[in-house]
C-alpha cells in the first residue's frame, strides 16, 4: 500500500504554513504539557510538567470551505513531542506521539499569509 496522494491544500499548507503551524503548535504544546493526551503514550511520564515540540507531519486538511476572500480549512498534524516530568528529584522524559487539528485562515488578497485560529487535540 502506498502513500495516500496530496490534496492541493495540503500541498500549499506544506509550502507556504509549516513553519506557522509548527510555531502555533510549539507554543501551545509548551503553553499546555497538562492538557497532552498521554494516558497510553508514555511507559515513563505519566503528568509532564514540561513539553515542547521536536517535529510535526501534516496528515491531511478537513472541512475546507470558502466564505467570500476567505478560505477555512481544518489542519490534521502529527506532533513527535519530548515531555519531562520531575519524580522524587529524578527527571524523567520521554519521546510521544499527538495528534492536533490546527483550525486556519488564509485570504485570497494575501494568500501566503495563513492565519491560526485555534489548536486543540485531535481524537483520531
Amino acid at each position: 500500500m502506498g502513500k495516500k496522494e496530496e490534496t492541493a491544500m495540503e500541498k500549499y499548507i506544506e509550502e507556504h504554513g509549516y513553519n506557522t503551524v509548527h510555531s502555533a503548535l510549539a507554543n501551545y504544546i509548551e503553553d499546555n504539557p497538562d492538557k497532552l493526551d498521554l494516558l497510553y503514550e508514555s511507559n515513563f511520564v505519566k503528568e509532564p510538567d514540561d513539553a515542547e515540540l521536536s517535529s510535526i507531519e501534516i496528515i491531511r486538511t478537513e472541512n475546507v470551505r470558502t466564505s467570500g476572500d476567505i478560505i477555512s480549512a481544518d489542519v490534521i498534524v502529527c506532533a513527535e513531542i519530548e515531555i519531562e516530568e520531575t519524580v522524587r528529584r529524578n527527571r524523567e522524559t520521554d519521546g510521544v506521539q499527538q495528534w492536533f487539528r490546527v483550525k486556519c485562515e488564509i485570504s485570497t488578497d494575501a494568500i501566503t499569509d495563513i492565519k491560526i485560529k485555534s489548536v486543540e487535540i485531535y481524537s483520531r
